[in-house]
């Protein structure tokens, strides 16, 4: 499943049989993310790399949205790692 947070509420959620690539995120973003944004909200992703394709940053970009990465991961960051 890839979905969206807005407001504390599930957004564009989209169901896919298997993994997630540049081209089935691309299509996700083309038809189920852009058309429930607006101009000016920011969409934060994880640093996959499936994310950070040309035709992602453009398709955001054209509706006028902006892309915030997550710093890259870190153990020390998380909590969960010391047990």
């Amino acid at each position: 499943m890839i979905g969206a947070l807005n407001e504390g509420k599930v957004k564009a959620p989209w169901i896919i049989d298997g993994y997630c690539n540049s081209e089935i995120f691309d299509a996700y973003v083309e038809n189920v993310l852009v058309p429930v944004f607006k101009p000016g909200q920011t969409i934060v992703l994880d640093n996959a790399s499936f994310y950070k394709s040309a035709r992602t940053k453009n398709l955001i970009e054209n509706i006028e949205c902006k892309i915030l990465f997550l710093s890259p991961y870190s153990p020390d960051l998380n909590p969960i790692e010391k047990f």
